[in-house]
Order: structure tokens, then C-alpha cells, then sequence
């Protein structure tokens, strides 16, 4: 049956088409209870099967999906914690958040020595503009480890932040507290004698996020990021866990 030209139009500005909020559906299609993550793709399989542009920030959905965002990404920084990731053995990858355990110092000697499949450094809770998604972004390897310390003045700040800071003797005559800032993540290309890729780059982004989950999302969020086992391991034996 044809509706190219039906005898009473439809007017959907007048008439409901879901019951609950666009969040909620949001919620509802989630594929597990896990923290999705932005990456910037550079090489490997994902760019070789043209999932994703090399220089592009991606949401790995899945070994064949990926969201493309672009080579530009509006996010605000919610909570920052340590991280080291050993994917040497697939079948049992091990993260440690504890900066003073014996398992995160080998894990981020083993990176400086060059060994492959160990990364260490500051994981970030973000809010992602476009898809709306909380997402962890993780400053894992040397570039991306300097760079990252430019995240800091974006993320909130509180009181007893800038009292620690003055204790430490830090200026904080222009310090007051505040909530996340809006900033935008670039791509520059690096290169050295053994090639080039690509590392991500932090500027200021001037336009506001006019659409943000409830608080006590964001509280709920940001908590169960900074939750973490008391010997701060983490064994991620599956899919789940290893995205």
C-alpha cells in the first residue's frame, strides 16, 4: 500500500511517538555494564579493513563496528584515575589502577623497555558530545602520556583541590572552583626514524554542552570509575572487560 500520497497528512509534531525520555532508551540498548572507550586510530586492522580512517577518534562497538567521530571531538573530562594494561596473553589480560603495586611498576617498566602489548597512564571518564556516551580514554602510550597532562585544568576542580595545592606550595591565586570544562581533542601527526602516526592533541573548545545527563547519572558514572579492587587489580578475562 502506497503512502506517497495519502489523503490526511500527518502531522507527528502533534502526536507522541515513544513513552520515556530519550536517555532511557539510551540506557535500554546498552550492550552490557561495561565502559565503552574513544580511541584514535592510527594503523592495524581496524584502518587495514577500513572500519575507520587512520587520524580518526572511533567507539569500538565491536571487531567490526566502530563509530567514526572524526578527527575532531567535543568532550568534557569527569574524573581521572592511573592505569597499566598488560595484553601480552589475550586470554588474560591484566590491569592494575595502583600506582605503588609491584604488578603496575612491572607492567610500566616493561613498556618503557619497549616490550609490545604493555601500555601505562592516566585512563579519563569523558562525556562525548555527538553520541552522548560515557567513555574512558586512556593516555596509554609516551605521546599520548604528555599530552595528557594538558586534560588536567579541564576537569573539575574543588575546594579541597586548590587547598591541597597551596599546602604543596602551588600558586592558586587564580584558582576557583569549578565544574568539567568543555574541550575539543585534534590529531596531529608525529614521526621520528622509525616512521609516523598519530597522537592525539588537547585544545579549548568554545562551544557549551547545552544537553547533559541527570547529576545523579554523572554521579553514578564517575563513581563506579573511580571503584576499584582493593589490590587494584584487574583481571579482564573477557570481551567485556578487555573493551
Amino acid at each position: 500500500m502506497s503512502n506517497e500520497n495519502p489523503l490526511i497528512p500527518l502531522n507527528f509534531e502533534q502526536i507522541p511517538t515513544q513513552i520515556g525520555t530519550n536517555d532511557q532508551f539510551a540506557e535500554l540498548t546498552k550492550g552490557g555494564d561495561y565502559l565503552g572507550r574513544l580511541q584514535l586510530f592510527t594503523k592495524g586492522r581496524a584502518v587495514n579493513m577500513s572500519l575507520i580512517a587512520p587520524g580518526h577518534y572511533g567507539i569500538p562497538e565491536s571487531d567490526d563496528e566502530i563509530i567514526d567521530l572524526g578527527k575532531s571531538v567535543d568532550v568534557l573530562p569527569l574524573a581521572r584515575r592511573a592505569k597499566a594494561v598488560d595484553m601480552s596473553d589475550t586470554g588474560q589480560i591484566v590491569i592494575s589502577h595502583d600506582m605503588k603495586s609491584n604488578e603496575f611498576d612491572r607492567i610500566a617498566s616493561q613498556a618503557d623497555e619497549g616490550k609490545p602489548h604493555r601500555q601505562y597512564g592516566v585512563s579519563f571518564l569523558i562525556y562525548e558530545r555527538t553520541t552522548g556516551l560515557f567513555l574512558e580514554f586512556f593516555c596509554g602510550n609516551k605521546s599520548s602520556r604528555i599530552e595528557s597532562k594538558k586534560v588536567s585544568p579541564f576537569l573539575p576542580l574543588v575546594q579541597g583541590d586548590i587547598d591541597a595545592k597551596a599546602r604543596a606550595g602551588r600558586d592558586v591565586t587564580n584558582l576557583k572552583p569549578h565544574g568539567p570544562v568543555p574541550m575539543t581533542l585534534k590529531v596531529r601527526v608525529a614521526e621520528n626514524h622509525k616512521g609516523s602516526w598519530h597522537v592525539p592533541v588537547v585544545v579549548d573548545c568554545s562551544v557549551p554542552f547545552t544537553h547533559m545527563p541527570p547529576e545523579k547519572t554523572l554521579a553514578t558514572e564517575i563513581t563506579k570509575f573511580l571503584s576499584v579492587s582493593d589490590s587494584g587489580l584487574e583481571d579482564a578475562t573477557n570481551d567485556a572487560a578487555a573493551n
